[in-house]
């Protein structure tokens, strides 16, 4: 006997919102924005092909190897659509190096969507322009949704928000009508909800944070890939997955005015405009370590210029926002003696020490030949004072860097943010420059020529030559 379903309004307008997005430009703007989004993310994975994380997942596509489907970005390992979106996740979250949104309630690394959407694109030979559309379209909900979601709030991380944008970029890319799109978000939502308990950190048998926390955000995305293909299929979800008592709203303690505000939100886009939105680091520690490492860099070049070198500094001072002196320094059990790598980058003056000493940073900065070398543990051990500003910059991620030599000179970094963060621009060129240190001399067909791929994206017949030219040797 049919009857009249309970209404979940929440879900109509997401539902809406990816059909009505479909009449969106693809404007100069978007376009740009997407490819350093796509830039940025294959330089990091490229960069982290050898985390134990990366070479896990490889060993799980060993094992569901397909004829058809999508393959790992790098090695080539050919998986159905729905594991490659969870295992390239693995190298784009190993080193917390790809893009981050801070919106005013929520946020996230947006860019782990792009793992689902090269998937789907990939497996069903979408053209390049298509999927650019609904990484445009990710981007959307994951951002936007940012600013009127707090998935810690009730003990949920940040996927949860991915999730939703993995479901319209995969969506948009499968065709999806208004039914399946409601039935996809549906699935997706009541199948997964990740506990925030990945950010306990809480040192796992290594000494490190959880191994999940890398597989932790594409895992949102695989549920997204797999809720879209389920619904495609016919499959159907529950009938109020957010506004239903146990549903996704009431998980998250999303109050009534603010999913009321978000369907507003969602309800006033008339372009693609969250991908341009998003913040890049230049160096591979979280965002609150940026500016103190371009501090520490540029008075470093100051005390070179004088003809002296990093043996020669006695003192050194490091001025920082309260959000940077309570993450990286006040929390941590031992900064100045940080004994594993994710230690080692969440240490405000390991971070400054490593950046003296090397006059860089790199993924290896934190490993223990760096950690136990004798020109960083003299740094860490010399006069090194950290010091709380008794204000927040309007970013709260700010730091400066002083340093004082052995003749009593003192050369200040400045307190500035670093390229990428903190709402500054990455020019192209710095974000070329990291992906050349991260990618390397590894590419087959070398660094150029997968730039140009990127380049050339959305006028591609599909995207699988991009994949192929990730390949390694």
């Amino acid at each position: 006997m049919n009857g009249e379903f309970p209404s979940d309004r929440f879900l109509d307008r997401l539902a809406d919102f990816c059909l009505r997005a479909r009449a969106f430009e693809l404007d100069a703007g978007a376009r740009s924005a997407a490819g350093k989004v796509v830039l940025d993310s294959l330089g990091v994975v490229l960069g982290a092909l050898d985390h134990r994380a990366t070479r896990s997942a490889r060993r799980f596509a060993a094992r569901f190897g397909v004829e058809r489907g999508a393959r790992l970005w790098g090695s080539g390992e050919r998986v159905n659509a729905e594991h490659a979106a969870l295992l390239n996740g693995a190298p784009l979250r190993a080193y917390d190096y790809n893009d981050y949104y801070f919106g005013r309630l929520g946020g996230a690394h947006p860019s782990d969507i792009l793992t689902g959407v090269l998937a789907v694109a990939e497996a069903e030979g979408a053209p390049g322009r298509e999927a650019v559309r609904a990484l445009c379209l990710g981007y959307e909900l994951v951002v936007g949704l940012s600013d009127y979601i707090d998935p810690e709030r009730g003990g949920w991380d940040y996927p949860a928000l991915t999730t939703l944008g993995g479901v319209a970029a995969a969506g948009a890319l499968l065709e999806l009508d208004r039914e399946q799109f409601r039935h996809a978000f549906s699935i997706a939502v009541n199948a997964h909800y990740p506990s925030n308990e990945v950010e306990s950190s809480e040192p796992d048998a290594h000494g490190e944070l959880t191994m999940w926390k890398r597989f932790n955000g594409s895992d949102g995305v695989r549920q997204a890939v797999q809720a879209c293909y389920l619904a495609s299929a016919g499959v159907e979800g529950v009938v109020r997955p957010f506004e239903g008592r146990h549903g996704f709203l009431a998980k998250l303690q999303v109050t009534a005015d603010e999913a009321m505000a978000a369907q507003r939100h969602l309800d006033g886009i008339a372009g693609f405009g969250a991908i341009a939105r998003g913040s890049f680091k230049r160096w591979p520690v979280g965002s609150r370590g940026q500016s103190a490492i371009q501090s520490a860099l540029r008075a470093r070049a100051a005390l070179s210029a004088q003809g002296r070198d990093a043996a020669a500094i006695r003192k050194v001072e490091v001025r920082a926002d309260p959000g940077v002196y309570e993450h990286l320094y006040a929390i941590r059990s031992d900064p100045l003696q940080p004994r594993t790598r994710e230690a080692a980058d969440h240490s405000l003056p390991y971070i400054v020490a490593a950046a003296l000493a090397q006059g860089r940073i790199g993924p290896d900065s934190f490993e223990a030949p760096v950690r136990e070398a004798p020109a960083v543990r003299r740094l860490l051990d010399a006069d090194m004072e950290i010091v709380r500003a008794p204000s927040a910059s309007p970013s709260n991620l700010l730091a400066e860097v002083v340093l004082e030599d052995d003749a009593g000179r003192r050369y200040a970094g400045g307190c500035e943010p670093a390229p990428g963060s903190a709402g500054t621009d990455m020019p192209l060129e710095e974000l070329i420059e990291k992906f050349r240190e991260n990618v390397g001399d590894r590419l087959q067909g070398g660094a150029d020529a997968l730039i140009a791929c990127v380049e050339s994206l959305d006028a591609s017949a599909d995207v699988r030559a991009l994949v192929t030219a990730t390949l390694v040797h």
